[in-house]
Parts: structure tokens; sequence; C-alpha cells
């Protein structure tokens, strides 16, 4: 009896884990994919190597003795290593980003410790880099809730996004915006389905107004999110919901409110709301040097811009790779979501979310090709905040049949996971004309080891959870 007891106890099948538990799974998985590959591209690259590192790391410096800084102000941070720069144009930019920074930079630049301050500002940026991943998941829960695989393969997409996780190297303040943006998304399609709850309004007049506080396009997301919202409330459902439109508006005021100080500074220092000053064209030394005023028709229609924009500079030697992880992927979520959407034209959220998400797109697009055709670089950078679309996208792409779910999305992590290690790789890129900062090259490869068993456990999340919905 003793021994037939034993053998059933031994027999009983373990317990499988649970969907939420995958889900979970997967979030760590990405988050330390992504603090790996961020940490990765820190370590491999020479500190200041950038121009626009360094602008970036004085504007923090100089916020953190007092001195909010406008385009044009002379640089004040010492410096042994990478450019010296004429004078810092980043003092367009809202301080929310600097004032994270700026206890951290401030004081150990102080001490003399140069090479500790550019580092520890780097480790910020990859900390924000990797609540992004985190923030594109939860807004892919939202948009897509009934298919948890999805939200695993946008996070791990994001985690190794060849742009998005190069800016969590150093220290630029994209990442921070597209936060944000991600957020403001994510609870846009939450109050759609929720419908005006206080607590859903009060989030989204804070990630408006921390949008708003790090990049002025956080008018585009503030504007177009309201605009559905108040659409939808007011046109739709058995009644119209004036009170809710009404205290969605107060969010939205007091979101610009609480910035608008520093916006009219820009317009008192440069005639325009973005602070961009035009006289910078051509300036020796400034970032528009060399550049050209151009039809926004010629932009639009040069092979060339679309490049540099779609394809980040590690795949720019292999456009065909390039456009394998990033296009390919796309259109075919592309395609997967319309059929989706024709099947669900009586679902108001999905039809409303996908229309906002078409709108930020087209819109982000357009500002980017009307400032490359004013004198700006058609920079793959500045549609970093459309995140959560291109993931989205290529995560329903790879997703799309839930039982080859798993391969595409090992197939595509393998040879993004491939274009990071060939980067972190030496010989480092040197740049400046100061002496190259050192790289610590080992820690880089312990980084990029982490991150690629990482992004192995996100892939096997993928595929179980894409299995046991395929049952």
């Amino acid at each position: 009896m003793t021994s037939q007891r034993t053998t059933r106890e031994i027999s009983v099948p373990t317990a499988r884990p649970t969907a939420p538990q995958l889900w979970t799974a997967g979030l760590i998985a990405n988050l330390v994919t992504c603090a790996g590959v961020c940490a990765g591209y820190a370590l491999s690259s020479p500190l200041y190597g950038s121009k626009d590192e360094v602008a970036h790391a004085d504007h923090a410096y100089q916020l953190w003795h007092g001195t909010l800084i406008s385009v044009g102000d002379p640089m004040r941070m010492p410096q042994v290593w990478g450019y010296t720069l004429p004078f810092d144009w980043t003092g367009q930019h809202p301080p929310l980003f600097y004032l994270l920074l700026a206890p951290v930079v401030g004081p150990l630049t102080d001490a003399g410790h140069l090479l500790a301050a550019g580092m520890a500002a780097r480790g910020i940026s990859a900390v924000i880099t990797c609540l992004v991943v985190a923030a594109v998941m939860w807004t892919t829960r939202q948009i897509v809730p009934g298919r948890p695989e999805v939200s695993i393969a946008a996070g791990l997409v994001t985690a190794l996004s060849p742009a998005l996780t190069r800016l969590g190297g150093i220290v630029f303040n994209d990442n921070l915006f597209v936060l944000w943006a991600t957020l403001l998304v994510g609870q846009t399609v939450w109050l759609l389905r929720h419908g005006p709850r206080t607590r859903g309004l009060v989030l989204f007049g804070l990630y408006a107004a921390a949008a708003l506080g790090t990049r002025l396009p956080g008018v585009v997301f503030i504007g177009l999110c309201a605009t559905t919202l108040g659409l939808v409330w007011i046109f739709t459902g058995p009644r119209r919901d004036w009170a809710g439109v009404l205290r969605l508006g107060v969010a939205v005021v007091l979101a610009v409110a609480v910035n608008a100080w520093f916006f009219l500074r820009n317009f008192r220092d440069t005639g325009n709301w973005s602070g961009m000053q035009t006289d910078l064209v051509g300036k020796p030394g400034g970032p528009l040097h060399a550049r050209e005023v151009r039809p926004v028709l010629d932009v639009a229609t040069d092979p060339d811009i679309w490049r540099q924009l779609l394809i980040p500079p590690a795949l720019q030697q292999h456009v065909t790779i390039g456009a394998v992880l990033t296009v390919v992927p796309l259109v075919l979520g592309l395609i997967v979501g319309f059929r989706v959407l024709s099947r669900s034209r009586r679902d108001l959220v999905r039809v409303a979310t996908a229309l906002l998400l078409l709108a930020l797109t087209a819109v982000i697009v357009g500002i980017q090709l009307r400032y490359a055709a004013g004198g700006g670089g058609a920079y793959w950078r500045y549609l970093v905040p459309l995140t959560i679309v291109t993931s989205l996208l290529t995560a329903i792409g790879l997703t799309a049949r839930p039982r080859l779910a798993g391969p595409a999305v090992a197939v595509w992590a393998a040879a993004a996971y491939a274009v990071f290690a060939a980067h972190v790789a030496p010989p480092n890129p040197a740049g400046g004309d100061l002496a190259t900062a050192p790289v610590f090259q080992s820690a880089a490869w312990v980084a990029t080891g982490i991150a690629g068993v990482a992004a192995a456990v996100g892939v096997a999340t993928v595929l179980l959870v894409a299995v046991a919905r395929s049952r």
C-alpha cells in the first residue's frame, strides 16, 4: 500500500505556469535584456564621443549650478575627453531630463570624477530605457488584451531595438520622452475602455505634463490623445459625457500650464515656441553647420531621407538586414492589424486606438520631414517617440501565427542580438578633438552575455504563451 501511494504521489503532474506568471517572467527577462544591451553600448563606447552627448551633460551640469541655459550659451562643464563645443545647443529643451541628471552629474564633476559623472549619467539613461520596455508591454496589453504573447514580444523587440537601446547607452533625452509618450498612449486606451475615471484622468494629466516637460512634441501626443478621448465620449454611447470631457480638459490645461513658462521663454528668446534658432543654420561648429533649406516635397521624395529615418546607424552598413529587421515585420504587422480591424469594425476601442496610432505616426513623420526641409537633420532618433507603434506592429507581425510565434521571434531576436554584439566588438569608435575616454570592454562582454541569456528566456516565454493559446 505504501509503495502504491508513493507511486501515485510521484506520478502527479507538476502544475504548469499560468499566463500571468509567464507574462511576469517575460517582463523580467525583457528588462534584463534591455539593461544588458544598454550597458553593452555604454561600456564599449568612449564617453562624449558624440557632440550631442556633451551638450546634454553640460546642460545638466549648468542646471546643478543654478543656470537654466539657452541655445548659444557657452559651455561650462570641465572636459578632458571627446568633443569641445563652441556653445551649448540643447537649451531649447524643457528641464525635466536635466533635473534627473543634475544631482548626479553636478557633484561628481565638481569632485573631479569626470568619468564617473558621465558614466553615471549613462546609467540613468539605461534605467529610463528599461522603463520604456515596461511601458511598451503595459500599453500593448491595453491595446491587445487578449494576446499576452504580443505584449511580451513587443517588450523584447523594444529591448533589442538598435535605435532605442543605443540611445539608452549614451546621454540623450529622447528615451525619457518616449517613456511618457508611451504611457500617455496606454492611459488613453485605458480611459477608452473604462471611461473618465478620476484615477485614470489624474495619470493622464501627469503623463501629459511630464511629456511636455521633456520635449515639445509632447504637444502632439497630448493633443491627439485628448482629442480621441473627447470625440469618443461626446459622439458615442447612449449619452454625451460632457462632464468627462470637462475633467479631461482640466487635466490637459493643468499639464500645459505647468510647462507654459518654459515655452514662453523660448518664444521670448527666439521668436518661436520650439526655441529653434534658424540663424544657427550654417554657423561653424554648430549642429546645423553645412545644412541647407529645401522644399518639403524634395525631402519627402528623397530615398536617403527615408533610409536615415527608418534604419538606425548600427544597420546603415547592412541596409538589407536593416530592412528585414525593421520594415518587413512592420509591414506584416500592418497587414495583420488591418485584417483584424476590418473584422471588428464595431469594436469602438480598437477603431479609436488604430486611428490614434495612425494620426500620431502621420503627424510625427510630417514634423520630421518639415524639420529636415528647414535645415535640420533627418535623424532616426526623431522617430523613436513612435516606439509603441513600431514595437506593437513588429510584435503583431512576428506572432501572426501562434504556432510559429516562438520560432519567428527567436529568428528576429537572434538577428537583432547579432547586430548589437557586432557593435560592441572592437574596434570601438572614437571621436572628438580631445583624448578618447577609456572603455570597459570586458564588462561590456559580460553585459552582452547577460542580455543574450535574458533574451533567450524572453523568447521562451513568447513560445510558451503562444503555444498555450493555440491549444
